[in-house]
């Protein structure tokens, strides 16, 4: 169980008895607002309906008794939001059970109706344009990454030429999969699946912050302005900040051996800034390249600062020896909450970048053999 689940069945176990479902059994219209109807059979005396979803930054929690079997949620919503209904079974319905029994979907000001002949995880829903919209987008999606997970599950026991073929037919799919949801989102500027959909695909490792931003702002101002656009707004910010030509982002870190180390202070180097962690197995793979390049150029004014995105020391100083890095390690052993990761919204490892002596970003991701050949260009004459 992850920390939210903890906190969310913590804290519905302390009030669910306090917080009641507002008169939930007379009127089932609004001429504004959602009105929610479940209906679920087969259910003991005693079942609870709780409803989370989030408002402005807000986590709503609400609840409702169920009685013979049905219950209403009835609200007004700002902005469309995801949503979970989870059912306790019963009032002897062991708390760590209350993660299984779970429905998602999208919530918006319009009215729904949720059924089921057992659990809520399978249920049927209706009346909810969103979910809708979700549901149509991905049976077009489905298929390409059900082939996506056949091709993977065909990887092992092949020879280098097979998997690179492989490979290069995944791509198919994958640029696919990227064309049906940039296509769903230019057509949906007023929906919020199209939103999700957007910081789900439109925002690669590699992502164009221009192109990115000309794209959201097609969104109407709600939208832009719920959590999930503010989010999508502030990568695209970091992202103009961490592009190739702009400036690197300073910071302070404590390195491996408990000093204080700032990226400035390697002004006048070329510098790879590298985002890793001791349990990434493509980090590791990666380092016998980093390793290589680290060799070669080390005295032709070159360093390499690794961020670890580990949470234990001890793991973090065992794969520094294990593969042998001897260049300046730094973390705050905060896991993918890094500072220096947050700073540069890192969300996947490993990451890079390459920095010149006037610490302007110059390259970015160089893996493999990209990264020595990018050295070679630009430190040749050194």
């Amino acid at each position: 169980m992850d920390k939210q689940t903890t906190y969310f069945l913590a804290f519905c176990s302390l009030f669910f008895i306090l917080i009641s479902c507002k008169n939930k059994e007379a009127n089932t219209t609004f001429s504004e607002g959602f009105v929610i109807e479940g209906e679920i059979d087969s259910l003991p005396v005693g079942s609870i309906a709780i409803l989370t979803y989030q408002q402005q930054e807000k986590n709503i929690i609400d609840t409702c008794a169920i009685k013979n079997g049905k219950f209403i949620f009835k609200e007004k919503t700002v902005h469309p939001s995801d949503a979970t209904i989870t059912l306790r079974h019963g009032e002897s319905f062991p708390e760590e059970n209350w993660k299984i029994d779970r429905f998602n979907f999208f919530l918006d000001n319009s009215a729904i109706k949720i059924s089921s002949t057992d659990f809520i995880k399978n249920a049927t829903i209706q009346g909810s344009i969103l979910t809708n919209q979700s549901l149509s987008i991905q049976g077009e999606i489905k298929p390409l990454t059900d082939r996506i997970i056949s091709l993977q599950n065909k990887m092992s026991n092949k020879s280098i030429d097979e998997k690179i073929i492989i490979y290069d037919t995944i791509k198919v799919y994958v640029d696919s999969i990227k064309k049906v949801a940039h296509k769903f989102i230019l057509e949906h500027p007023n929906s919020y699946v199209a939103l999700k959909r957007f910081l789900r695909h439109e925002l690669p490792k590699n992502f164009d912050p221009e192109v990115a931003e000309k794209d959201f702002n097609k969104f109407n101002e709600m939208l832009k302005n719920t959590p999930t656009g503010k989010i999508i707004a502030n990568k695209i910010a970091i992202g103009k900040k961490t592009s190739v030509g702009k400036k690197a982002l300073d910071f302070n870190q404590i390195d491996i051996n408990g000093n204080p180390f700032t990226l400035s202070n390697l002004k006048g180097k070329y510098v790879l800034l590298d985002f890793w962690a001791s349990w990434c197995k493509p980090c590791r793979a990666e380092n016998p390249y980093v390793i290589e390049a680290y060799h070669k150029f080390k005295q032709k004014n070159f360093e390499i600062v690794a961020v670890s995105l580990d949470a234990s020391h001890e793991a973090w100083e065992l794969a520094v020896k294990e593969d042998g890095l001897p260049w300046i390690h730094v973390s705050d052993l905060k896991g993918w909450k890094n500072e220096v990761a947050v700073k540069y919204d890192v969300q996947s490892v490993p990451t890079n970048y390459l920095i010149d002596p006037e610490g302007i970003i110059i390259a970015k991701n160089l893996r493999g053999n990209n990264l020595t050949k990018q050295l070679d260009e630009v430190l040749r004459d050194n």
